[in-house]
């Protein structure tokens, strides 16, 4: 969940302590990614972005892991990770996500929603295709750019017509299929889409907020003028305060 630059990850340190009780959609997204694993057994795991260590703990108890270790940018959510999960069998350890060594290969290689954060995809996949040498699976979710296209609409519409979201930014469904199969030969794609209603805008806002991503360009100011014509444009286009969220799910298998 967090890997894109020292910006980002800074930012990912404040929301150590808020993640996991706002991450609803990330661990419906676990839970989809988990579904395509569920008749293959792994006794070794490493969790890419593994961000406070609660999906990692999930994995490597499903899986009822011999070994597994979650690693993350963020400095802070690493230190929650340690506290409150990490065991002989369970590790934890700061490093980005370029930086995966031989030494972190595993017969599950695993990454819930991360890999959108990195500012160069190309790169990750092809340093991660040279640091392993033995048979593995690599099973990953990337949000796509689709994911919160109404509030990327009701900003433009309602405030400014130049902001961009941070989700913008990511890459399409077929980038990433591109990308991949650069590199890998057996591959399974699909995509998952995922339709969440909120109280109001400013729980919306909120929970982004406390997940990781408060990106936006230019950066603005939310006022209640602005906070209030933002939550009539989305009763007046969708009836609610709605979003929506697109994911690329990916396995890889080397053989």
């Amino acid at each position: 969940m967090t890997q894109l630059n020292t910006q980002q990850s800074l930012y990912f340190n404040k929301t150590a302590t808020t993640y996991n009780k706002n991450m609803h959609v990330q661990y419906e997204v676990f839970t989809k990614l988990l579904s395509l694993l569920d008749t293959s057994t792994f006794e070794t795991i490493t969790d890419i972005g593994c961000g406070t260590g609660i999906i990692t703990k999930k994995l490597h108890d499903h899986f009822n892991s011999k070994k597994t270790l979650g690693f993350d940018q963020s400095s802070s959510m690493i230190d929650h990770a340690k506290s409150a999960f990490e065991t002989d069998t369970l590790t934890f350890q700061n490093k980005s996500a370029y930086n995966f060594s031989s030494n972190d290969h595993a017969e599950l290689i695993f990454s819930n929603a991360t890999l959108q954060w990195l500012p160069n995809l190309n790169k990750f996949f092809s340093l991660l295709k040279k640091k392993i040498d033995k048979p593995t699976t690599i099973a990953f979710s990337i949000f796509l750019p689709e994911t919160y296209n109404e509030l990327a609409s009701g900003l433009k519409n309602s405030i400014d017509p130049s902001i961009i979201i941070a989700a913008e930014r990511f890459e399409s469904f077929n980038a990433i299929e591109t990308i991949c199969n650069q590199h890998f030969t057996d591959i399974t794609f699909s995509t998952h889409n995922i339709t969440h209603s909120y109280k109001s805008i400013m729980e919306l806002l909120t929970i982004i907020k406390q997940t990781g991503s408060k990106e936006l360009s230019p950066t603005i100011q939310f006022t209640k003028t602005k906070l209030s014509n933002l939550e009539k444009w989305f009763l007046s286009n969708h009836n609610a305060i709605i979003a929506s969220y697109k994911v690329a799910l990916g396995v890889i298998r080397i053989h």
